[in-house]
């Protein structure tokens, strides 16, 4: 393909041929490579961009395919669109709800949601002055826990072990 060529698509399909979008796109017939530039920056990249995208601009199906590739094609040109465009509108584009909020169920209570016993365990330990090391064990937390609560309860650090 050179550069000042132009395309022309005819948007109706031949006898046979399936009525979806991708047989009627204007890249049906072109080679592949043509969307998948291999320079990857400077003027050389830009030029195999522009003779892409100019295939894209007569499409009958462009805004299918762009549809498609905002969600399916993460590399080379589709949708008449970059890699890098096509990047830009999927963050500009609101999120579809994730599963927490697809989900009516509401959530059973944690097995840690009751832990007021154990914290309480663990600040009358921390004021006997027991090793925090222990009471991390006995009690199933990490030391880094029973150091927070000692800071809550301004032992030092000595304090306690």
């Amino acid at each position: 393909m050179e550069v000042g060529e132009v395309f022309t698509v005819d948007p109706v399909p031949a006898r046979g041929e399936e009525l979806d979008w991708p047989a009627r796109a204007a890249c049906r017939d072109v080679e592949p490579d043509l969307f998948f530039p291999t320079p990857t920056h400077g003027a050389a990249l830009a030029a195999a961009e522009r003779r892409a995208l100019a295939v894209c601009r007569v499409c009958p199906v462009l805004a299918a395919c762009r549809a498609w590739a905002n969600v399916e094609q993460p590399h080379g040109i589709a949708g008449g669109l970059t890699e890098d465009e096509r990047r830009r509108a999927r963050r500009a584009t609101p999120r579809r709800p994730g599963r927490a909020e697809r989900s009516a169920v509401v959530p059973g209570p944690s097995p840690r949601a009751d832990r007021a016993p154990v914290i309480a365990a663990g600040h009358t330990a921390l004021t006997a002055g027991a090793d925090r090391g222990d009471i991390a064990r006995t009690l199933g937390v990490t030391r880094r826990t029973v150091d927070r609560w000692a800071a809550a309860l301004a032992i030092p650090a000595g304090g306690g072990r």
